[in-house]
């Protein structure tokens, strides 16, 4: 649902400095760069440990964004929630994606990349990328294979 451009704004401008401060603590664990422009603003971040997940964020003042990770990108979403932002990142950063990939059985071409992010609420947040039109992963001729990222800051 569009909002109000002034609201929108307002949610923006919170999010994004509330953001800013939030990736800077990650300077230890991982290379940070933050681009703001007048439309946009971006975050992207490079885990040191490299079985962690990559992922780059664009909150745009259309009321769109971007996301890219675990080999998966969503393009010109509609921000529904701001809240979602901070708990996606929260998730990345503490290991717990998900990189899924669907092949078929009997001939291993890939059908379909997944992204699957365990929210803290117990939701699940999910990117799906289908790679050959007409096929469904649920079909018994296709196998899942799972990679499990590793968090950013290791104890």
């Amino acid at each position: 649902m569009i909002q109000p451009q002034d609201v929108f704004n307002r949610e923006y401008d919170a999010t994004t400095a509330a953001l800013d401060v939030w990736a800077a603590t990650l300077a230890d664990v991982a290379s940070i760069e933050r681009e703001k422009t007048p439309t946009y603003w971006r975050l992207s971040m490079r885990p040191s440990e490299p079985n962690a997940c990559a992922v780059e964020l664009m909150l745009s003042r259309n009321q769109t964004y971007d996301l890219e990770l675990a080999n998966v990108a969503l393009t010109n979403e509609p921000v529904l929630d701001f809240s979602l932002f901070r708990q996606l990142l929260d998730a990345i950063v503490g290991g717990s994606v998900i990189s899924r990939s669907w092949s078929a059985q009997a001939t291993g071409t890939e059908l379909m990349r997944e992204a699957v992010v365990p929210l803290a609420d117990g939701h699940d947040w999910l990117i799906r990328r289908i790679l050959h039109a007409g096929t469904a992963p649920t079909e018994l001729s296709a196998l899942a294979s799972d990679h499990v990222f590793l968090p950013y800051r290791r104890a």
